[in-house]
């Protein structure tokens, strides 16, 4: 499985049950990121997707998904994950569900910057095992 999760610079995903952020170059950048295959979300984060981006809804992802995380702790995820993407934000924002930055025992592989649309440089990180 692919995991990707937006990050603060705390390692921060979520406040208050909500989202921290979104931006809809990232959204863009996901799913030009997974060609041809359908990107997979919780029904949580379809809601940002329009019926146009051919995102599968589930509520716990397969082991060869492409998945969006955003509204669950995502130790369990990253424990079945094989790669790891990570956009940040560049800011810090409130948060209570959080992720350890750097993620212990994940190798980066791949670092690239990029302008968002609500957010001035977005920074998207890919990990492996």
């Amino acid at each position: 499985m692919i995991l990707i999760l937006c990050v603060d610079d705390r390692g921060g995903l979520m406040f208050n049950r909500r989202r921290q952020s979104q931006d809809r170059l990232v959204r863009q950048d996901m799913l030009h990121l997974c060609g041809e295959r359908p990107l997979t979300v919780s029904p949580y984060t379809a809601r940002q997707f329009g019926p146009e981006d051919g995102v599968k809804v589930v509520e716990q992802p397969g082991e060869e998904d492409i998945f969006f995380l955003e509204d669950l702790s995502p130790q369990p995820v990253l424990e079945q994950a094989d790669k790891l993407i990570l956009y940040h934000w560049n800011r810090a924002y409130p948060g209570d569900v959080r992720i350890e930055l750097p993620p212990e025992g994940w190798k980066l592989t791949e670092r690239t910057e990029f302008p968002g649309y609500s957010h001035e440089k977005i920074t998207r990180e890919v990990y492996t095992r």
